[in-house]
């Protein structure tokens, strides 16, 4: 067996010490094909180190100038933890409390994995697929979180599932690095509810993602990043596309002091559909959504609608990439941005962007970023609706269009109260 020994020397940042501490410690040291994925990452992290903004995926947020200083691995929790999730308590749950697997409510049939004691007994299909997506030059905080990943959890699926993944951070003043692996089988169909909450203000979350979907899988995904207001989230997020896969997602950032969900989806062979939806609500601090659809087969179909509301002196930030691949003909693809600007101070950047290297396909984007509508408003004060709820009224009609058609009334009703309740933080009225 290999044991697991990085060269930390070209790594002159805020994780240097971490790797050189902690490196032969981490769960999974011992093992040969970890030890070689890990050693991969943290080679592609040093290329580059923490990114600043000179590193273009990461122009308009600036993650080494807000890691200010070291911060010590988070804590495992054993003790109580308050409540928890924003969905309900219909399917399997799996909470983790400072990115260590907490707690296990299952009966469904799931098979799940504890990463954080990963050895040799581990099944064929985590040592198959862990680490081998979001762990590159492209996903550099990805890259970290397998390099340096304490913990996290491994899920099998076949058949048909609901699934709650709550995260909930207490650890204040520490840094987690957590990975999830999703491998949903051939014709599977999965509805995976992520929640991220708590109280651990200068903490540093960083999470690594792989979702797996083989010929013909359907993928249902609502996110919900509502972080205490000065911690640091960063997640990096890979999904595979299999023949006729589906993926769909609703991503929405309500908290945090800077958060970022950076999302490569590779729609790997014919038929395989992306559905990319972000909602952002912020007053301070940086909400920044960047993404990746790589068009490698024909008859690929990507969509994505990205949805951001920002008052105060937030700042939302996303960054749409599309790549159709030679050879990938009839791939189909449009993305738009829109975002509202509700005081002078707030900010949106948008960056879309298409490289096109085939023929015979149809992509576009677009960009809309102002303020509300003053004839829309002036409409609705003249039939004597109040400024505050006719504000709230064409809020809630500008984001609309981004959750209709995710989740069922009752997830949508739970996903609407959290999002009214990060409106109101904004000084609109409730409707």
């Amino acid at each position: 067996m290999t044991a697991l020994a990085f060269k930390v020397d070209s790594a002159p940042d805020v994780f240097r010490d971490d790797f050189a501490r902690h490196a032969a410690s981490l769960p999974g040291a011992h093992l040969a094909w970890l030890a070689t994925r890990r050693k991969s990452a943290f080679a592609a992290f040093a290329k580059t180190g923490t990114p600043t903004r000179r590193v273009e995926a990461w122009k308009y947020t600036d993650l080494a100038n807000a890691l200010e200083g070291e911060l010590p691995p988070a804590p495992r929790h054993d003790g109580p933890v308050p409540e928890h999730g924003v969905f309900g308590e219909e399917g399997a749950r799996v909470l983790l409390v400072n990115g260590f697997v907490h707690s296990v409510h299952d009966g469904y049939g799931l098979e799940i994995v504890d990463l954080s004691r990963i050895d040799a007994a581990t099944p064929d299909w985590v040592s198959g697929h862990l680490g081998l997506m979001a762990a590159g030059e492209d996903q550099l905080l990805g890259a970290v979180s397998l390099a340096l990943m304490r913990s996290g959890v491994g899920i099998r699926v076949r058949g048909t599932h609901r699934l709650h993944l709550d995260f909930v951070n207490l650890a204040r003043a520490s840094m987690s690095h957590a990975r999830v692996l999703i491998v949903v089988e051939r014709g599977a169909s999965l509805r995976l509810l992520e929640s991220h909450l708590g109280d651990s203000d200068a903490a540093f979350a960083n999470l690594g993602i792989e979702l797996v979907l083989e010929q013909g899988a359907q993928v249902e995904h609502i996110r919900v990043q509502s972080e205490a207001a000065e911690t640091l989230h960063v997640s990096s997020l890979a999904a595979s596309m299999g023949r006729d896969a589906r993926y769909r997602a609703l991503y929405c950032a309500v908290g945090g002091k800077l958060s970022r969900l950076d999302a490569v989806v590779r729609l790997a062979e014919t038929g395989s559909e992306a559905q990319l939806h972000n909602v952002a609500i912020l007053k301070s601090g940086i909400a920044d959504i960047t993404t990746v659809v790589d068009h490698v087969a024909a008859h690929t179909t990507s969509r994505q609608l990205f949805k951001s509301v920002v008052g105060g002196r937030g700042r939302s930030v996303s960054q749409g990439r599309v790549v159709v691949r030679p050879g990938a003909v009839k791939s189909d693809s449009h993305q738009l941005f829109k975002a509202l600007l509700l005081s002078p101070r707030a900010e949106a950047d948008a960056k879309p962007e298409l490289e096109i290297f085939a023929d015979d396909v149809a992509c576009g984007h677009g960009t809309a970023i102002g303020d509300l509508d003053p004839d829309a408003l002036f409409y609705l004060r003249a039939r004597g609706i109040p400024e505050a709820e006719a504000k709230s009224l064409l809020i809630h009609a500008f984001l609309a269009d981004a959750i209709e058609g995710f989740g069922d009334d009752a997830l949508r009703q739970a996903l609407i109260e959290r999002l009214d309740a990060a409106l109101a933080s904004l000084g609109q009225a409730e409707p």
